[in-house]
């Protein structure tokens, strides 16, 4: 699978930051807190839809076909692998 760049990068005009207003962004930069973690185990879930009834699980597979990136097509390959539709 290829490194996925953010789903605004794939849109035919993208939103950047720099649309907001400058005074906006200002603002929040002030808001901005570094922090530091150490990481002594991860847990995730594997949800790709397949709690959605079948018909939200097509509506899924529809859009992210439609939108036809690489990527996007890896998804809707794996909820209708894993999906109940």
């Amino acid at each position: 699978m290829k490194r996925q760049t953010g789903h605004e990068s794939e849109q035919a005009h993208p939103w950047r930051v720099s649309d907001a207003p400058s005074d906006f962004t200002e603002r929040l930069l002030h808001s901005i807190v570094g922090i530091e973690l150490t990481i002594h185990r991860i847990q995730g879930k594997w949800r790709v839809s397949q709690n959605q009834p079948a018909a939200n699980q097509q509506s899924v597979i529809a859009g992210l076909q439609r939108q036809g990136s690489d990527c996007q097509n890896q998804m809707a390959s794996l909820v209708k692998a894993y999906g109940d539709s």
